[in-house]
């Protein structure tokens, strides 16, 4: 990442369950980005093969598409390769992901604040648009599927409940249920994604990022820690196993003492580690993102493991 101009580049991730206007609300939000004289690059991830959503986007602005999965598990990789090749743009200021439908945006987050790309970012702003009538109708679908759609609106930092014409006044009384999922981020009630877009702007600029590295918006936080030497490697082990519950997803980089020519890539998620050694030239740092983590406690632990 050595040929970074820019750092500390915004990253917008929009998130939603298929077919909730996603895509019009990107078309919308691109419009006035370039009418505030900003130019964003957008990643649009489809998860068959054919990229539809990137023809109603823009001319004025650069589309790469990540096709046949889905960015928060089979391509992450793919997204952070993608994030690492816009971020070496020296005009580049802001990056806007719109997930497929059945993306989990925690691990998107976890792609954005991936070690390699964590310095040069700020944590991630996640806009949740809301299918209205999708959503008062959501116990058709599988728990599974409820539980994706309420956890793509929980970790959201604003709401746009789209599509609210076509719901009657008594089921726009039941909406009053967004608040119960997520009863901090701001609700804007739209037909075809149409909001007020400075609104939407001034949480990108300004509160978004706060919250997520400050004030643990909505209980989900981020932190990272970088190591200065090889570390022991029994010690690294047991703090991997002991990791509270409320650490959802650990990546990064380690070297070990008796191995210290040997460069690890570590991955936990779900309460199981895997790493492998890897041929790369990259910084021995982890990054940790959980929900409401005591960053103070994971951070005193990780100087006694490095100093020992």
């Amino acid at each position: 990442m050595k040929n970074i101009k820019n750092p500390q580049i915004a990253i917008t991730i929009v998130t939603g369950f298929l077919g909730s206007g996603k895509t019009t609300f990107l078309s919308n939000y691109i419009k006035y980005l370039l009418e505030q004289r900003e130019t964003p690059s957008i990643i649009v991830n489809e998860y068959g093969n054919l990229n539809v959503d990137s023809y109603a986007l823009s001319d004025d602005v650069e589309v790469a598409s990540i096709l046949n999965g889905c960015v928060c598990c089979d391509l992450q990789l793919d997204l952070i390769k993608q994030l690492k090749h816009f971020l070496n743009k020296s005009a580049m200021r802001h990056i806007i992901i719109e997930a497929t439908g059945i993306a989990h945006p925690i691990e998107i987050i976890a792609a954005c604040q991936d070690p390699e790309i964590v310095d040069y970012v700020n944590p991630p702003l996640v806009i949740g648009i809301v299918d209205a009538p999708r959503f008062l109708n959501r116990t058709q679908y599988t728990n599974s599927t409820i539980q994706l759609m309420e956890e793509q609106l929980e970790v959201s930092h604003a709401l746009i409940v789209n599509k609210t014409d076509k719901i009657s006044k008594d089921e726009r009384l039941a909406l009053s249920e967004l608040s119960e999922i997520n009863s901090v981020a701001p609700q804007f009630f739209t037909t075809f994604a149409n909001v007020d877009m400075p609104s939407i702007y001034n949480i990108s600029n300004h509160e978004g990022h706060q919250h997520l590295q400050h004030t643990h918006h909505h209980g989900i936080n981020s932190m990272q820690y970088h190591f200065t030497a090889p570390i022991d490697r029994q010690l690294f082990y047991q703090f991997i196993l002991r990791l509270p519950d409320n650490v959802l997803r650990l990546k990064g980089y380690v070297k070990f003492r008796d191995m210290p020519s040997d460069l690890y890539e570590f991955q936990y998620a779900y309460g199981l580690p895997d790493y492998q050694i890897i041929n790369e030239d990259i910084p021995t740092t982890i990054v940790l993102i959980g929900e409401q983590i005591d960053e103070n406690r994971l951070r005193n632990q990780l100087d006694m493991l490095q100093f020992t």
